[in-house]
């Protein structure tokens, strides 16, 4: 590879690969090439490459996987921050793209644990959304959604985008804060063949619950979540 000026050669193999990505050649859940096969493609040590590869990873644009390698989860560097976000939301501010398909969309009669987290009036139903998220046409994410009847939302309506828009728009309503609970565990058999992993690949497993002004809940989500295609990323003021 040829230096330029005073540039470092790692900086040059990482801007290249950046556009590379950002352009699609390499899409978001596709595999970088090995190092020694970078190494014979810049031509430059595989020293080299690390560092490059090390630059990537830290501006959260690929993560490194055992046994696979450097796998693509991002196009764009990742944006920080403590603004509430729904998860189709904080993809596209990244520059990934989902779609989404509603597998099942029906009022029910929710359980102790979700009528507690939405805090519903005695007997009032919920809206149960089961959504399969999709970025570059894998499977990526399977959400479960209990919005409370009294809302207003039908099982009618279109949920292909962000929820937190149809409710904040549609609904007149303003999203204030969130409360989130995050960790990792093995996903169950159903929702290893949703996403089409390995029953042993852990999944970062999310749960949600927003609210609106006078601190009314409209909304309690269980998310799984692929561990190999996603990171969450929070700034928390000291």
């Amino acid at each position: 590879m040829k230096s330029l000026g005073r540039t470092p050669l790692h900086e040059q193999v990482g801007f290249v690969l950046r556009e590379q990505i950002q352009s699609g050649q390499y899409a978001i859940g596709s595999t970088l090439p090995t190092e020694h096969e970078l190494a014979a493609t810049f031509g430059v040590s595989r020293a080299t490459i690390r560092s490059a590869l090390k630059s990537l990873t830290s501006d959260g644009l690929i993560k490194s996987k055992a046994g696979v390698g450097a796998v693509v989860i991002r196009a764009s560097n990742e944006v920080r921050g403590t603004k509430l976000r729904g998860l189709t939301e904080d993809l596209r501010r990244q520059g990934i793209a989902t779609d989404a398909r509603t597998l099942l969309a029906r009022f029910e009669v929710p359980t102790a644990s979700v009528r507690a987290r939405l805090r519903l009036y005695p007997d009032e139903r919920v809206l149960h959304l089961k959504r399969l998220r999709d970025i570059a046409g894998s499977p990526f994410a399977i959400l479960d959604s209990y919005v409370p009847e009294s809302l207003g939302l039908t099982p009618d309506e279109d949920f292909s985008g962000p929820l937190y828009q149809l409710i904040e728009r549609s609904h007149r309503l303003h999203i204030i804060y969130g409360e989130d609970t995050i960790g990792a565990r093995l996903p169950t058999a159903a929702e290893a063949e949703h996403l089409q992993i390995a029953p042993t690949l852990p999944i970062l497993a999310v749960r949600r619950t927003a609210f609106v002004e006078f601190d009314r809940a409209v909304e309690y989500v269980e998310g799984a979540i692929r561990s190999d295609l996603y990171e969450y990323n929070v700034t928390l003021n000291r």
